[in-house]
Order: structure tokens, then C-alpha cells, then sequence
């Protein structure tokens, strides 16, 4: 499981998920309300250690796709991205995980997630009585364990 699919499973545990989400894609989101998607940004190198391990940071947008018909329905789509903000940065800390590349297996332990600008991004079919979508951006550092300097990819 890559930094990608990690991320995504720890979403998916929000435990109010299933009242405002029907499904989380990657990259991509339905113009329907109750749709996620989980977009990669990138990852970066932060620091490397001498024996060959490495702390990482990937950073990721989350889109939200939430009915807007009046204020009060964008109070709650606001409060609830706030919500997950709040639980993602508090739950996911030292989780371990695997992942391949090439041949080679990594341990990898999440540091932390953090998350910020949590806002309304677009109106698709430019109507607020349709579906609007908002977006959080969310960024996991983690340390890739490679043990020793000959761990190359």
C-alpha cells in the first residue's frame, strides 16, 4: 500500500464518512453531492538520514462535492470539512505501513497529518442550487525506513 492508498484509507475511517460521502476516488470527483476525491500533489524529500532512512512529505486535495442550496446546507459542508480536518490531524500519528518499489519492500510510520485551506473551490455547472465543491489540502509527513546505505531502489 503506497503513501496514496494509505492516505485514502485513513479518510475512509472518518467515522462520519458514510453520512456525507458515497465514495472517495483518486484524482478525480462526480459532479453528485456525496463524492470524494483524493488528489496527489506530490512527494517531497525532507531529510535523509546516514543510514539510509528518510523523512518524506506528500501532499494531497481533497475534493468535496456537497449540495449547496442555502446557507445553512454550506454551514454544514464547511463544519464538516472542519470536522475531518480536526480528526485526520489527531488520529492517523505513528501508523505503520508497507510499500513496494522496484523489488524492494519499505517500512514506512506516519508522522502526521496536517490539513489547511478547507474552503469552497468550485461551482461546477456554475449554479449554486446544484452541486458545489470544496477542498481541503492535506499533507502526510512520513519516515521511509531503508536501513542501511546498499537499499537502493
Amino acid at each position: 500500500m503506497n503513501i496514496i492508498e494509505f492516505v485514502k484509507s485513513i479518510v475512509q475511517e472518518f467515522p462520519k464518512i458514510a453520512e456525507v460521502c458515497n465514495e472517495i476516488h483518486v484524482d478525480f470527483t462526480e459532479d453528485t453531492p456525496t463524492n470524494y476525491g483524493l488528489s496527489s500533489s506530490g512527494d517531497t524529500l525532507i531529510k535523509r538520514y546516514v543510514n539510509g532512512d528518510e523523512v518524506r512529505q506528500h501532499t494531497f486535495s481533497l475534493y468535496a462535492v456537497y449540495q449547496s442550496i442555502n446557507d445553512y446546507d454550506r454551514i454544514i459542508n464547511s463544519g464538516v470539512l472542519l470536522e475531518l480536518q480536526m480528526w485526520l490531524e489527531n488520529y492517523a500519528k505513528g501508523q505503520q505501513f508497507e510499500f513496494e518499489v522496484g523489488n524492494k519492500i519499505f517500512s514506512c510510520e506516519l508522522r502526521k497529518l496536517t490539513c489547511a485551506n478547507g474552503m469552497l473551490y468550485a461551482i461546477p455547472n456554475e449554479n449554486m442550487n446544484d452541486a458545489v465543491q470544496y477542498q481541503l489540502q492535506i499533507s502526510a509527513k512520513y519516515n521511509l525506513y531503508k536501513g542501511d546505505l546498499n537499499n537502493e531502489y
